[in-house]
């Protein structure tokens, strides 16, 4: 179970001192650097962090524990149901950056051998994940083997997954910084170039008190760049169309795996082997697929 406080707790830092703003943060998310600035721009004024053990932002919005949240928005929305346009008919929201997907594997797994591994290398695996989190891989099996899918094991959170991963059990797909969080010396990960990147963004109730409001838009301003000197403006619409666009610069660190630029590559390569080469080895003879098993599960 988490360790949180209780419901009616008011918004405070470490040191129990009622803070001026309260700013949550969904695993993996690292605003550090925001809060830096944020408070050498507002001397005086008390801050509180307040990291979550899950990604149950929603209570802690709803509780007043926190007056804003860095969360993860979902990698394939459904419209009407979980979308940045639902999600701004009860709250304000600024998307920020989005991740790169990874997948978590055994140190000496045979796709250790890849620099990026492409979702249609995963067809074949155990993943200990839900596979509506990974369409892109589901749309490329067959009812069958859909069908013979063992029930996954009870995982409370992504490092219940990873500790599966590291038992030999299957792989799991996470954002980057989450497979980051939860990093072991038996465990690597691999960027999935065609898997869909997860929004993060800063999320807000529409109800909070004026005060409350001008400090969340001065932290949005230094989130996303803003000078000091500069408007800060007024607070965020509701309309989906009026809300700030994503800051191009406030990503995550990139992978040395991933490409410049972003784009998906035309085909992985094996890690260390010239461009054009054949695999060899683990992976089979020449112009030809691995051989022999694909690692442990």
């Amino acid at each position: 179970m988490d360790d949180a406080p209780g419901p009616h707790d008011p918004a405070a830092d470490e040191t129990g001192e009622t803070a001026d703003l309260a700013v949550a943060f969904v695993p993996g998310v690292m605003p550090g650097k925001w809060f830096f600035r944020w408070r050498d721009r507002n001397p005086g004024r008390v801050l509180a962090e307040r990291p979550l053990e899950t990604d149950a932002w929603q209570e802690e919005l709803g509780a007043g524990r926190a007056h804003a949240c860095f969360v993860r928005l979902p990698a394939h929305p459904r419209p009407g149901v979980d979308d940045l346009a639902t999600l701004r008919e009860e709250y304000r929201a600024v998307e920020l950056y989005a991740e790169q997907q990874v997948v978590v594997l055994p140190r000496d797994h045979e796709l250790t051998l890849l620099d990026e591994v492409p979702v249609a290398e995963l067809v074949d695996e155990v993943l200990l994940q839900e596979p509506a989190t990974l369409p892109e891989r589901h749309r490329l099996r067959s009812p069958e083997a859909v069908a013979a899918d063992a029930p996954l094991p009870p995982m409370r959170h992504v490092r219940d997954a990873v500790e599966l991963v590291a038992a030999g059990l299957g792989l799991v797909v996470v954002p980057m910084s989450l497979a980051r969080l939860h990093h072991r010396k038996d465990l690597v990960h691999r960027v999935v170039p065609d898997a869909a990147t997860v929004p993060v963004a800063l999320v807000w109730p529409q109800d909070l008190p004026e005060e409350q409001e001008e400090l969340v838009q001065d932290f949005v301003g230094v989130v996303r760049g803003r000078g000091l000197n500069s408007s800060r403006g007024a607070p965020a619409p509701a309309s989906p169309a009026a809300e700030d666009r994503p800051a191009a610069t406030a990503g995550p660190a990139r992978s040395p795996s991933s490409r410049r630029g972003g784009q998906p590559p035309q085909g992985a390569r094996r890690a260390g082997a010239p461009r054009g080469g054949a695999r060899s080895g683990r992976g089979g003879p020449k112009g030809g697929r691995r051989s022999g098993g694909r690692g442990r599960r």
